[in-house]
């Protein structure tokens, strides 16, 4: 089904290609000048019409109805029906992969001599040209550098570095590029219409997205969806053959990841694997989508990711990215990538991505980072409470600064930052307990020159703290609570082992924590 789809739907002329209009409008051009080329060289990826182009550059420069000022082939003439049916004697096509040696090419150049059987030119595409030997190149040189009036090569690849120089410079070379997606995903609902069959448009548009800018890899898919053999297709019945994956719960996880909302992301995660969504296909079009947002972010061009997240939910993507870092960006992409590769040997399928929230975290701070985090799972809540909630937490900002800004330099003693560092391990829990946790095991030892000194037993604990804006963080509940700018110091030394109070409160903090790391990461005791 696939294949008769995709020859089935294959552009009998310049106006059916999709995309790739640089070269089609000079083509047409050279067609309607009469001042052709006597080489060209097609490069680009697999499955986006290099060969396709090549055969109705043959159809036009030989149909017979064609009039001047015309570029567009007739497609009824007995010479574009027989180059269409692959039984023209005046266009000559070689697969380089299994004709590649020398013999061929020889063979090919004997051919040049005489003259078309009935057309005006006669054409010769050379498809994977990349896989000739040197000695073959060699031989179509010569040719390439004075071919007959009457010849004209199409030479493509998809490896152009593998062509040699000599050979790229007697050729007009054109670049092809990926289809974008809104064309794949257009294409695709056409020729389900013209199938009288209707197809969801999330499914097309999955399809294209699977395809990463291959058309016929596309086109084929599509034929297996239409295969199913229904009237309508939706998106769960598609599932079948393609991996399901909900648009919309994609940009849910990216909010999660750029927000550091860890324990919502491991939430939608498992939540995900209980519905029967493919992880890897969710983790790549995740990474896909980052991409995306960093190239717009980069080049500050966001009209692809705007066409994919629709524009309700573009604004919150550009907050979001915006308090994020290229650097940030690129880091995440690689833990999710390393993460995508764990995932084909998980023996727990979402752990990788656990694991890979609980980095990224690590990396980029926490979830206080982005505003509105109970609303993130709805693109099109309610605008007056999101309004009250944004007003009353810019009150809370602005007192916040100014009792920081108001902060005095005066020393604080000792002692009363031992008394109340409950307090502020306390007041850290509000921003993360991973914070809080780390400077349980800290001592506060001395205060000199507007410096806290925390004895620690490890170096590894005060550099958990010093990292991102934990230590920015910590510095400004201490200014709340003792009204005192103190930056932090370590002193490193065994004797700050932390000592383990084995009373009836600590083990209730201590299964209070055990609860809350089983709820985010979705275990149980056993």
């Amino acid at each position: 089904m696939s294949t008769t789809l995709y020859r089935k739907y294959r552009p009998q002329s310049f106006a059916e290609v999709i995309s790739q209009n640089h070269i089609k409008v000079t083509l047409q051009n050279e067609i309607l000048s009469g001042k052709l080329a006597h080489a060209y060289l097609f490069a680009g990826p697999r499955g986006i019409g290099k060969t396709t182009m090549a055969r109705i550059l043959a159809k036009s420069l030989n149909c017979q109805n064609r009039q001047a000022g015309e570029f567009e082939p007739c497609n009824n003439c007995a010479s574009c029906l027989e180059i269409a049916e692959g039984r023209s004697l005046d266009l000559v096509e070689i697969d380089a992969a299994s004709n590649r040696g020398i013999n061929e090419i020889r063979e090919l150049r004997e051919q040049t001599k005489y003259t078309p059987v009935k057309e005006k030119h006669k054409v010769f595409i050379i498809d994977e040209a990349h896989m000739l030997t040197n000695e073959a190149f060699n031989a179509l040189l010569k040719t390439l550098e004075e071919p007959p009036s009457h010849a004209i090569f199409v030479l493509a690849t998809t490896e152009l570095h593998k062509i040699p120089e000599t050979i790229i410079s007697r050729c007009q070379r054109f670049d092809y590029k990926k289809i974008p997606l809104e064309d794949i995903s257009s294409h695709l609902s056409e020729i389900a219409r013209k199938e009288g069959i209707k197809v969801a448009d999330n499914v097309t548009l999955n399809i294209a997205r699977l395809s990463e800018g291959y058309l016929r890899d596309a086109v084929s898919l599509m034929g297996q969806v239409l295969a199913l053999g229904e009237k309508e297709i939706t998106e769960e019945e598609a599932s079948v053959v393609i991996p399901r994956s909900d648009w919309q719960r994609v940009i849910e996880f990216v909010f999660c990841i750029l927000g550091g909302k860890t324990k919502s992301g491991i939430q939608l995660v498992n939540q995900l694997i209980e519905e029967g969504v493919d992880p890897e296909h969710f983790t790549k079009i995740t990474i896909e989508t980052l991409r995306k947002l960093l190239l717009a972010k980069v080049i500050s061009n966001w009209q692809e990711i705007a066409w994919e997240a629709g524009e309700e939910a573009l604004p919150k993507l550009k907050q979001a990215v915006d308090k994020r870092t290229a650097l940030e960006l690129t880091q995440i992409m690689e833990i999710l990538l390393e993460a995508l590769t764990s995932l084909k040997q998980a023996v727990i399928i979402q752990l990788p991505l656990e694991i890979a929230l609980v980095k990224i975290e690590e990396i980029i701070g926490f979830s206080e980072e982005i505003e509105d985090s109970d609303n993130d799972r709805d693109f099109n809540g309610d605008d007056s409470s999101q309004a009250e909630a944004k007003t009353e937490e810019v009150i809370k900002e602005q007192s916040e600064e100014e009792t920081i800004e108001s902060a005095s330099e005066n020393q604080v003693a000792i002692e009363e930052i031992k008394q109340k560092w409950p307090e502020v391990i306390e007041a850290l829990k509000a921003y993360n307990n991973s914070i809080a946790t780390f400077l349980k095991v800290a001592t506060p030892v001395k205060v000199e020159d507007q410096k806290l000194y925390l004895g620690f037993q490890y170096k590894f604990h005060f550099e958990r703290l010093k990292e991102n804006k934990n230590a920015q963080i910590i510095e400004e509940v201490i200014i709340k609570i003792f009204n005192s700018r103190l930056q932090l110091e370590a002193i490193i030394d065994q004797k700050y082992s932390l000592e383990i109070d084995n009373g009836e409160e600590a083990k209730n903090e201590d299964d209070q924590e055990v609860k809350a790391v089983l709820e985010a990461l979705g275990g149980e005791v056993i």
